[in-house]
């Protein structure tokens, strides 16, 4: 029997059942309810999952960059005194009873870096491409100042 003929004996054996569009509409709804509880159960385990780090974790994280950061950077040559500033964005924390509620570390919004020696503009774009690089940012998110 050809392909073809078993396709018309199907769709005719399906023509005959009676109500078929309350089946597939049935069929339809029950997909539908188990996305939706699949969707439901997943956030409730968001829900109730304890945050992963503290305020002292981000504070040690934000300190520890901005340390990395002034390391490198004071390794340019005729930069000094480095000082740096990170800031990030959290928008999608949670605070309740004065405690910060996160699942990951908050992106990075913005740096500033201060630093002797930096008059100089060919040693100003250095210092931007090498922020720009480690923090992964646009160059609109960092603000470079001499603090000559």
């Amino acid at each position: 029997m050809s392909e073809e003929k078993r396709g018309f004996k199907l769709f005719d054996k399906l023509k005959k059942v009676k109500h078929i569009e309350i089946y597939i509409a049935v069929i339809f709804i029950v997909i539908i309810l188990l996305i939706y509880m699949s969707n439901f159960s997943s956030k409730s385990k968001l829900d109730n999952q304890t945050s992963k780090y503290s305020d002292s974790s981000i504070t040690a994280y934000i300190s520890d960059m901005e340390a990395n950061l002034e390391g490198i950077l004071s390794n340019i040559g005729g930069v000094s005194n480095v000082r740096v500033m990170i800031t990030l964005d959290m928008s999608k924390a949670e605070v309740a009873d004065s405690k910060i509620t996160l699942n990951t570390f908050p992106p990075i919004k913005g740096v500033i870096v201060t630093a002797k020696g930096l008059s100089n503009t060919a040693t100003k774009l250095k210092v931007l491409q090498a922020v720009e690089a480690v923090l992964d940012i646009t160059g609109g998110n960092i603000e470079i100042l001499s603090s000559d």
